[in-house]
């Protein structure tokens, strides 16, 4: 079973939901946006190296017969993200940076929250597509803060920021997300 596909699969796509999750838990805790920014990148920059599987990188590369892939792919991502930055709720870093976060997503338009998605997806193509044509960091760093800086609406940290604050799901946050899984 270890040597398996479906189970190298599956183990890639949870430590790279968990790489985004950190790299949620820096941004937020970070007093600075810049450096926080800055430092989400690392978690993209270790998915790259170590070959793991990130929906937003992946989507970017969209064929109908890996659509179950990739859903599978963005539940783990998501799980293992959102239980990430859970669990670093529960320690003494000051995360209360969080609900301003949460609160200006959520009370978004649908239709607007859709746009930063797509925005999004644009930079992680990018990310994806240029750092494995010249495997140069700043392929992986400038769109990443581009995206941050930008208010860009990423599905997978936000499964990350979503738990972080604690956010109790209604069926509308639920469709959000949907929403900015297919914009990404």
């Amino acid at each position: 079973m270890m040597q398996s596909t479906f189970y190298q699969f599956t183990l890639k796509s949870l430590l790279a939901g968990i790489c985004i999750g950190l790299g949620c838990v820096i941004y937020i805790a970070s007093p600075i946006v810049y450096v926080g920014t800055f430092l989400f990148s690392l978690g993209l920059m270790t998915i790259l190296i170590k070959g793991y599987y990130l929906y937003t990188g992946k989507v970017g590369d969209f064929t109908p017969s890996a659509t179950f892939r990739l859903i599978y792919m963005f539940v783990l991502n998501g799980i293992a993200c959102g239980a990430t930055t859970y669990l670093f709720s529960l320690t003494r870093i000051d995360l209360s940076h969080i609900h301003d976060v949460v609160n200006v997503k959520l009370n978004d338009t649908m239709y607007s929250s859709f746009i930063l998605a797509m925005g999004c997806g644009a930079m992680m193509h990018i990310a994806y597509y240029c750092f494995n044509k010249g495997k140069n960091p700043l392929y992986v760093i400038m769109p990443i803060m581009f995206f941050m800086l930008a208010g860009f609406e990423h599905c997978v940290a936000n499964c990350g920021f979503f738990a972080m604050a604690q956010v109790h799901m209604t069926p509308e946050h639920w469709l959000r997300l949907a929403l900015i899984v297919v914009g990404n």
